[in-house]
């Protein structure tokens, strides 16, 4: 009997701590990127610049990467029509010019937030805001990083994304492959239709429907993971501290999803 209590006590030590360190996690993020403050002040990015620093225009045809790196601010990426004469228009927002570098090669486009760093606490500061509009048929590749701030993305249904965000929340609509690692922040996709390659330190997975055509693996620490409409694949999940529900795929597809979760649930429709 006394093992059963111990035994309870810290299993209820252990849920609570986790909380704890949930709440305080979340709440050091928000202040972080912005989203939170306390008594007027924050410890990160309180504004997203507004202030128009470059405008680039570039030819869509033989752009085979798009590189982007943001330390504080916010990325948002939208799928436009395809013309004959198909552009890619970088829209740059920062406090001062200097702040962004934009590099365009023969093949590729990179745009980096040269911009002071945020060393924790920082009053009134001034994130970056990069906008690109990317034909939707692009089929090259995305490669991903930020710091502190969100990301939107479009429908690119050709193209391989690759998201590393330190601290904010990724929306993508749909594209070939993801590869996305989260060290806290929510990501939610629309589909993908090759493979995903999802770690998630904090923060919960929200897909809208998986077409996967490759093994994948979804993998998270603390949060829940959401797949609403899945085809004809066999999923593998596992949690260790929460609830696991599997009502959709194939147990006999040739194609595997391995979903592996530390504390949270998994629903898979």
């Amino acid at each position: 009997m006394k093992n059963n209590s111990n035994k309870g006590l810290l299993i209820f030590l252990v849920v609570f701590l986790s909380i704890i360190v949930l709440a305080l996690s979340a709440l050091m993020v928000l202040g972080i990127s912005g989203k939170g403050g306390m008594f007027g002040w924050h410890f990160g990015s309180s504004n997203i610049s507004t202030n128009l620093v470059a405008e680039e225009t570039i030819n869509a045809e033989n752009i085979k990467e798009i590189k982007v790196r943001v330390k504080t601010g916010k990325l948002k990426i939208t799928s436009e029509e395809t013309s004959e004469d198909a552009k890619i228009v970088a829209k740059i927002y920062a406090k001062e010019k200097d702040w962004v570098s934009f590099e365009n090669s023969d093949n590729s486009i990179s745009i980096e937030d040269r911009s002071e760093d945020c060393r924790f606490f920082c009053f009134n500061w001034d994130g970056v805001n990069i906008e690109l509009s990317v034909p939707k048929d692009y089929a090259g590749d995305f490669d991903i990083d930020t710091s502190y701030g969100d990301v939107e993305i479009g429908d690119f249904e050709l193209a391989t994304m690759k998201l590393d965000s330190s601290a904010g929340d990724i929306e993508l609509g749909s594209a070939k492959n993801v590869s996305a690692e989260l060290s806290a922040g929510n990501l939610e996709l629309g589909n993908c239709y090759g493979h995903v390659r999802i770690d998630n330190s904090m923060g919960n997975v929200e897909i809208d429907r998986l077409d996967i055509t490759e093994d994948s693996t979804i993998e998270l620490s603390m949060g829940n993971a959401e797949i609403r409409n899945i085809g004809d694949v066999r999923v593998d999940a596992k949690t260790d501290m929460g609830n696991s529900s599997v009502s959709g795929g194939n147990p006999k597809a040739d194609v595997t999803l391995k979903i592996e979760n530390s504390m949270g649930n998994i629903t898979v429709h």
